[in-house]
């Protein structure tokens, strides 16, 4: 298995699927010094073997970290059963070390990882066409393309006399044309994608008939920024590199604060917010959450029962009693995180100390109100049945 920066949700479905206990460790690979690598993954292998974690999966864990060292960010590990199941190198994360076995893998500082770099799509422009490259989610390897347009007539030559408009006309037509076609290709990429930031660089003329040319809904529901740079060697490689981090981060933070202020707006008598431990939880409970909010405050120590089915939950054991399967408890934050990923809920993850955060550090924006499941007869103790 290789080391990847791309986390598909079926994996993530699957770590929390599991019937067996599942091992998560981040381990920082740039501490310095770095001769205290070695020492400190033994420490944390110590920590595996005193918590009966297998001999198998403490060697499938220690092959990956060989492997990756020397190197720098956190590395993001998951395995059960003597197989590494998943391997994630965070680049640029900064994890304290961590090794801990349990019923459900400790999967937030990796989601949080990933919120900080969504995807998005880089189009350098230029009166022919397009280089593009599509960026998953982290730093994942990019899907490079070249567009090329039809139309090859891009030279606005300027013979004198009556041609000289005609001249100027037709390569105006080419390049918008050629910028057409590149809008075609751009609207495909983040579709598929499902990227909500696009940025762009390159020539000034052609960037106009391209973003003309972009479908509206593309430009109503996509962040679009520029950045420095030309499709030719021009030396601005460096510099678009750090514009492109820095514009990434900005998106990820407009898109938290847009998030709470949609979750601010919808409080109160729509019943499509619902916060602290017990109300999300029965929100899970019935399928209603659309995005999960959760504080990941490695303090937080608050516990939560699950059973075998994704919407059995509740902080209270007595609620889940009629469940026939076996009933678990775990950390709050983790049992809801499985909830919402085993039923197809998204997952937004704030920092301690965020302003505007749900009360009791977990929340959830609705699908629907709770009277909609009432009147479809589903309550809390049905769904968990």
């Amino acid at each position: 298995m290789q080391v990847t920066t791309n986390v598909e949700q079926a994996t993530l479905r699957r770590l929390f699927s599991t019937s067996g206990p599942v091992v998560s460790s981040y381990f920082d690979l740039g501490a310095l010094p770095e001769e205290d690598a070695w020492p400190r993954w033994h420490a944390l292998a110590r920590q595996l073997s005193e918590q009966e974690v297998d001999p198998g999966t403490i060697e499938a864990l220690t092959r990956r970290v060989s492997m990756s060292l020397p190197g720098s960010g956190v590395l993001a590990m998951f395995a059960m059963n003597g197989e590494l199941v998943l391997a994630v190198d965070m680049a640029g994360a900064h994890q304290p070390d961590l090794a801990t076995c349990g019923a459900l893998p400790c999967v937030l500082p990796l989601l949080a990882w990933l919120q900080e770099r969504p995807p998005y799509v880089l189009a350098i422009v230029d009166r022919t066409g397009a280089d593009l490259a599509a960026h998953p989610h982290g730093t994942g390897t990019a899907v490079r393309q070249t567009v090329t347009g039809l139309d090859d007539e891009i030279e606005r030559n300027a013979p004198g006399g009556w041609a000289q408009m005609r001249y100027q006309h037709r390569a105006e037509d080419s390049w918008e044309h050629n910028a057409a076609r590149v809008a075609d290709a751009l609207t495909r990429t983040l579709a598929d994608l499902h990227a909500r930031l696009l940025l762009l660089a390159g020539d000034v003329r052609a960037l106009q008939y391209l973003t003309k040319h972009l479908p509206e809904r593309v430009r109503r529901t996509v962040s679009i920024r520029r950045v420095s740079g030309s499709r030719s060697q021009d030396g601005a490689e460096r510099d678009r590199a750090a514009q492109i981090v820095a514009q990434t981060r900005q998106a990820a933070h407009e898109q938290t604060q847009a998030l709470l202020h949609r979750m601010a707006e919808a409080r109160g008598p729509s019943g499509r917010v619902a916060e602290g431990a017990r109300e999300t939880l029965d929100a899970l409970a019935l399928g209603r959450v659309q995005t999960l909010v959760v504080v990941d405050d490695p303090q937080d120590c608050r516990t939560a029962w699950f059973g075998l089915h994704p919407t059995q939950v509740s902080d209270r054991r007595e609620a889940l009693a009629r469940t026939a399967a076996p009933i678990t408890r775990e950390r709050l934050i983790d049992v809801a995180a499985r909830a919402a990923i085993l039923t197809g809920a998204e997952i937004h993850v704030l920092p301690p100390g965020t302003s505007g955060a749900p009360a009791q550090g977990i929340g959830a924006l609705c699908r629907f109100p709770p009277r909609a499941a009432v009147d479809a007869g589903l309550t809390s103790d049905s769904a968990r049945a």
